[in-house]
């Protein structure tokens, strides 16, 4: 049996629990037959049973196109395509000083802060910058009074 159909708690007489027996949760082979029905239902009707219409109308039939590209600590991206706003988010206020030229010309761009979401970024349209460049950056932390200590690199596409 699988944990969530295990009673391992203090017996409950009343509601019938005792420790190391059923909880009365579906079973795993009833779960894999309703599966295979919800299956045979998807094949019969040529479309997915437990689809969700407004995910796939979205995401599926009419997508629609981000103008951003987010670059995060967590996710520090390797290129941008030519045209996007490069949108770099940070958990703090920072600096950020960057240059497209390697840095023959240094430039400063300081966050801006979203208060629903308590982040910090900066947009930089890479429309403006020639294809191919390549946006170098580092950070100063404003809060710590530090750079970061390295150098990122984004190629524009």
């Amino acid at each position: 049996m699988i944990t969530e159909q295990l009673w391992d708690g203090p017996d409950l007489p009343d509601r019938h629990m005792k420790r190391g027996c059923p909880t009365g949760a579906a079973m795993p082979l009833c779960w894999s037959h309703s599966e295979y029905v919800s299956l045979v239902r998807s094949r019969h009707d040529g479309v997915c049973f437990a689809r969700v219409e407004p995910a796939f109308q979205r995401y599926v039939l009419d997508p629609v196109q981000s103008h951003y590209e987010i670059w995060s600590l967590r996710h520090p991206l390797r290129s941008v395509s030519h045209g996007k706003i490069l949108r770099i988010i940070l958990a703090t206020e920072t600096t950020i000083v960057w240059s497209i030229e390697d840095w023959a010309r240094r430039n400063e761009s300081h966050t801006s802060h979203r208060d629903e979401l308590d982040l910090w970024f900066v947009d930089f349209p890479t429309a403006e910058w020639p294809s191919g460049s390549v946006f170098a950056f580092t950070f100063f932390w404003k809060r710590d009074q530090r750079w970061e200590g390295r150098n990122w690199q984004v190629s524009v596409l």
